[in-house]
């Protein structure tokens, strides 16, 4: 298994003391849509006293950290700006296929509440791995694959590199129409009301979801 992917902490957005049930279930709506889908609910951002350009902000750090989980995760190893925006671009489509259900918050006791999210891992980077490393390879990674890189200059290996990189990112495209969602799966995320009087949605709690949106385990 993979390390799980980096993603910009949810705590940042702690909500205000008077919280209820609805709120709570606004806000984990509310951070997965900005996160996953570039959508941002008007109820969320007034909840959480946060401009529609700020939201806009987390969402593409959220991209980018995951194109440099991506990069790890497929052996690229210069993620050149260029590259990355790429990556980007192709991450807006992925996550824009995302499956999740967010229940109605539940309150636990005077500072907890429960969520329950379901997920549908999407299969995509699985039929990717499948047609890098599988039996019977796509041609184009046999192309690079019979390359001789010990014996490349480092402009030779950064180009390899890079069209190893554009490679993964083509097939990704080509497999996403194709793409099944997995079992799903469920988690009850806690928001707990901290020391500082604010509601926020446990860090460990987001990174398990995250983990789930995409199926890395090839």
């Amino acid at each position: 298994m993979l390390p799980q992917p980096l993603c910009p902490s949810p705590s940042s957005y702690p909500f205000p003391p008077a919280a209820a049930a609805d709120d709570a279930t606004t806000y984990v709506q509310g951070i997965l849509d900005e996160n996953y889908k570039g959508v941002y609910d008007p109820d969320f951002l007034e909840l959480i006293d946060i401009t529609e350009n700020e939201a806009e902000e987390t969402y593409l750090s959220s991209l980018e950290t995951e194109a440099d989980f991506f990069a790890s995760a497929f052996l690229i190893d210069d993620l050149t700006d260029e590259l990355k925006a790429e990556v980007v671009d192709m991450y807006k489509q992925v996550y824009a296929k995302a499956k999740y259900t967010v229940d109605t918050a539940t309150e636990v006791d005077d500072s907890t509440f429960g969520v329950k999210v379901t997920v549908e891992p999407l299969d995509v980077f699985d039929r990717v791995a499948e047609a890098l490393w599988g039996d019977t390879p796509d041609a184009r990674a046999e192309a690079l694959y019979s390359q001789d890189v010990d014996s490349m200059t480092d402009e030779e290996y950064a180009a390899y590199d890079a069209e190893w990189c554009r490679l993964v990112i083509d097939l990704t495209l080509e497999k996403l129409p194709e793409a099944e969602y997995l079992e799903a799966q469920s988690k009850v995320v806690q928001i707990t009301l901290g020391d500082d009087n604010y509601w926020s949605l446990d860090e460990q709690d987001f990174s398990d979801l995250d983990w789930l949106i995409l199926d890395y385990n090839f």
